[in-house]
């Protein structure tokens, strides 16, 4: 079976503590019919369908918030999943080294993960970000693919503009409320952040069936998030199986304002 990655990024500035790598993987089968109920979910909440779907923008926005929640539901309900790698900076002694050459070596170990988990071919495509060197993706596919030794295959990895690739956007949204929740973490609760922003991490947590999001879990095959170094950062603060949660109330305007 073949399978449509779509990643992005998230605490790449030197403000985080941490930065996370999260993609949503849909069996190309399944491609269309997951975009659709996407567009139904957009559509649903009323958001704007000419604005970029972005964690950054999210604030007051409770129509977004509950988007959120929905797309955590629709992943955990169908044949999607949704995997991310956060990496714990200080910890990752690549990352001091060379930023760019670290943070592509944490996309080729989340490709090979993915692969080799699914056993499966995957056509992956990321976020497009400036790098000194433009052919970083090209080395990804070429590592990952001589890392699995056919335990699974990287078919191609293509930098897209997120503004044109919808369940890119879905990924920033997710990938940036984790990475908000591990960072908070980290910095012990210092790091600044929009009231409406830990509105929607409580909720994505509460879908898990947890308290708090920065978390790492058991092997699950719908909601997975991985921390690295393994030595420094596994089960920190603690790891946790996931329990589907699909009665969370959405948040109101009151919530967030």
């Amino acid at each position: 079976m073949e399978y449509s990655l779509f990643a992005d990024e998230s605490g790449i500035s030197s403000a985080d503590k941490c930065y996370t790598i999260g993609c949503l993987l849909v069996p190309c089968q399944y491609l269309k019919e997951f975009e659709v109920e996407i567009i139904t979910l957009i559509e649903r909440h009323n958001l704007p369908t000419d604005r970029e779907l972005k964690w950054s923008r999210v604030k007051r926005s409770y129509a977004v918030i509950n988007f959120m929640i929905d797309v955590v539901r629709l992943i955990m309900s169908s044949p999607a999943s949704f995997i991310c790698k956060v990496t714990w900076k200080e910890h990752y002694r690549n990352w001091q080294r060379n930023e760019e050459e670290a943070f592509y070596k944490s996309y080729t170990m989340l490709m090979d993960f993915c692969a080799r988990r699914l056993n499966s071919e995957i056509k992956a495509k990321i976020d497009d970000k400036s790098d000194a060197y433009n052919k970083r993706h090209e080395v990804v596919e070429i590592i990952a693919n001589h890392q699995l030794k056919g335990l699974g295959r990287i078919n191609s990895v293509t930098k897209c503009d997120s503004k044109a690739e919808l369940l890119i956007q879905v990924a920033d949204l997710l990938t940036g409320a984790v990475n908000a929740s591990h960072n908070l973490w980290l910095t012990q609760g210092k790091a600044e952040i929009h009231a409406g922003k830990l509105v929607a991490i409580r909720k994505i947590a509460q879908s898990l069936g947890w308290e708090q999001l920065h978390h790492d879990t058991y092997p699950n095959a719908d909601f997975n998030i991985w921390h690295f170094p393994f030595e420094e950062y596994r089960a920190q603060p603690s790891t946790e199986h996931v329990k589907p949660n699909f009665d969370v109330k959405y948040t109101t305007r009151d919530q967030v304002s």
